[in-house]
């Protein structure tokens, strides 16, 4: 049984006495005991998601500033911020 079904969200589903949290590309990413363990879960899920969203953002724009200000190709420019972040 489904709890919540909107497209490209992170989705509840009941198996047995168990919810099943399912993100949005069908992978089970945790199950609990209870419908509020499984909602609480989906909200920090989505937090996360939503940081490395911004973060993503973030380092695409420093990549293409480096590129832009330092007449670097990509790959330059990449190597760098890698540096920056300590080889992340």
């Amino acid at each position: 049984m489904r709890i919540n079904t909107a497209p490209n969200e992170y989705k509840i589903e009941t198996v047995g006495s168990q919810y099943i949290v399912v993100d949005p590309s069908d992978e089970i990413v945790g199950r609990y005991n209870g419908e509020q363990e499984a909602q609480q879960n989906i909200e920090r899920f989505e937090k996360e998601h939503a940081v490395s969203e911004t973060a993503h953002l973030l380092v695409e724009n420093a990549v293409k500033a480096l590129m832009q200000l330092n007449g670097v190709d990509r790959d330059t420019a990449e190597r760098a911020m890698r540096d920056v972040m300590g080889g992340a």
